[in-house]
Order: structure tokens, then sequence, then C-alpha cells
């Protein structure tokens, strides 16, 4: 089952593990390598567009929610040091991390995401 341009949530979670690499333009260590044929004729890479629609999507997220992204995974601030400076739980934050997985998720796939999810209830 394949829907054109859907993008997974371990996907976005990927993307988010590994910000500071789509950041410096270069491909995660672990990433499989690709031979995706020639270079775009713009010089824009499927990598700088991911990064863009990505920062696009955690500038829409609600604010406690884009803070905690934020302090997780863009600027790798200490878990003790982002709960302590919003003044919430540890059991917030998380919540709220995987709230913006969930909001990107949506927000990157639109419809597509319940095209996927009827594809899933039909085939099971």
């Amino acid at each position: 089952m394949r829907v054109e341009g859907y993008i997974s949530k371990k996907t976005i979670a990927y993307w988010l593990e590994n910000y500071d690499s789509l950041q410096a333009k270069d491909r995660p260590l672990d990433a499989p390598v690709v031979s995706s044929g020639p270079k775009p004729a713009d010089g824009v890479t499927s990598n700088q567009l991911n990064k863009v629609m990505l920062d696009q999507a955690i500038e829409n997220l609600p604010p406690l929610t884009k803070a905690c992204c934020k302090a997780r995974w863009v600027y790798r601030f200490r878990i003790k040091q982002t709960v302590r400076t919003l003044d919430i739980t540890t059991a917030i934050y998380y919540s709220r991390c995987e709230m913006a997985v969930d909001l990107i998720y949506k927000e990157l796939n639109g419809e597509k995401a319940s095209y996927v999810a009827l594809m899933r209830k039909i085939n099971s």
C-alpha cells in the first residue's frame, strides 16, 4: 500500500531526531545510501525541502508544544533544564513531544493521513 506524497510518523520522528543533520545539509550517519539519480537542476535537495517543511510545521504548533519540540530536537536542551524553565512536569514534556510528532504528521499529510488510515482498516 502506497500513497503518493505520504510521510509516516516514523519518518517525521527520524527527521526530528536528526534535525542537526538536516540543518547542516548533511546525510545522517545511519541513513541508507541511495542513488537518486542526477542532481536537481535548481540545486535544492530533498533534505533541504524536508527541513523547510519540518520548520514550517514546527512554527505552526501550539506554543507549549512548539517550545517542547524545539527544546528537545532543535536546540537539544537537557530535559531537566526544559521542564524547569517551562514549569511543567516530565510527563507533560513527553506528551507534548508526542503531540508535536502527531500534529506535524497531520499538517504534512493533510487528507493523505485519513486515506492511509482508511486503507489500513480495509486491509485488516
